[in-house]
């Protein structure tokens, strides 16, 4: 909430350099499985590019000294995700770039499908890794069969060995969660995935609802069940139901407080929009991406999307916060008493 404060009062003054609070960081376009529901496959197409290790080492160094790149600056970087329109495991050493976040001080976090976690804990310090913040493993199902039919991985299941590396880095300390997309598939299957996350040491269970096109999955009935569950097998869970909250803004406010960097080598203000050019500020690869941050393209982008033409997005939620601040500005200062 103190960032919402902050960022509605830079929006009303707009006098300084206001920092993105997280970023995600997209390694690869590349993934060994093709999800029924991924939004991210005509990109991945398009684009089957990722970049090296040292140039993703590069940027976090640059997200690490961002405060001292203008005098005028408020805010700071804090959480770096690394997610994917791919699968980030696969780049070869990619866990050189988790470990140097975490080594750097930001709040990092990975989500994954599992398939090379094992990366981690053979070629990372233990100590390291458990300075993680969290592994969401993309699992969307508590059994082989419904996993693949969900997941369709394009060689042989890969199921069993994403189990043995959940298991093997919560058995040193890591935290891990399952993350479940909720849909058609897997609706009447949940006790397996508490069964799961119960057997391999996970910290909880997240639920979200499968979103296609504009449809967004009415999961809403599962919950008393979720509930139920979680008691039983003494398993945390947290269920995204923000999406089915209408729309109280007209301007995508995380656009100033989130940023993608994608493997195209561009910077992105739209995690549903990756490789739209309307949605590009620019290159990240080429000269210093810290000038074009809050530039006029930046600008242009926020002030034309109109958000009532978006999908359910995973910014819907923070934006709904900023507005409500922003509709409310005594928040400005209850916030901070």
């Amino acid at each position: 909430m103190y960032q919402y404060a902050q960022l509605v009062h830079w929006i009303a003054q707009n006098n300084a350099v206001f920092l993105p609070a997280s970023v995600d960081i997209d390694m690869t376009n590349v993934c060994n499985q093709d999800c029924y529901y991924c939004d991210s496959a005509e990109f991945r197409k398009q684009h089957p590019t990722q970049q090296s290790v040292a140039d993703y080492i590069k940027l976090i160094d640059q997200l690490s000294t961002w405060r001292s790149h203008s005098p005028i600056i408020q805010g700071s970087v804090n959480t770096i995700c690394f997610s994917g329109g791919g699968e980030p495991t696969m780049l070869k050493g990619y866990e050189k770039v988790i470990e140097h976040s975490v080594l750097a001080g930001f709040r990092t976090s990975l989500t994954t499908n599992g398939t090379n976690l094992n990366q981690l804990t053979d070629n990372v310090n233990h100590d390291t890794l458990r300075k993680i913040a969290w592994i969401g493993v993309d699992i969307d199902a508590g059994t082989e069969l419904l996993y693949e039919q969900i997941r369709r991985t394009k060689t042989a299941s890969v199921f069993n060995r994403v189990i043995a590396n959940i298991t093997k880095l919560t058995a040193i300390g890591v935290t891990v969660d399952l993350k479940i997309l909720l849909n058609e598939h897997n609706a009447d299957h949940i006790e397996d995935i508490f069964k799961l996350a119960q057997q391999c040491g996970a910290r909880m269970v997240y639920f979200r609802p499968t979103v296609i096109g504009n449809a967004v999955y009415d999961c809403r009935p599962l919950e008393p069940i979720v509930i139920e569950l979680s008691k039983r097998y003494n398993i945390k869970f947290r269920m995204n139901l923000k999406k089915f909250q209408s729309r109280t803004y007209n301007r995508c406010h995380q656009m100033y407080q989130f940023l993608i960097f994608c493997p195209d080598g561009n910077m992105y203000t739209c995690c549903e929009n990756k490789g739209n050019p309307r949605f590009a500020i620019g290159s990240w690869t080429q000269g210093d991406f810290r000038d074009l941050w809050l530039g006029k393209q930046h600008h242009n982008i926020y002030n034309s999307i109109n958000t009532q033409l978006c999908q359910p997005c995973r910014s819907h939620n923070h934006n709904l916060a900023i507005e409500n601040i922003m509709q409310t500005p005594e928040l400005l200062d209850t916030l901070f008493y």
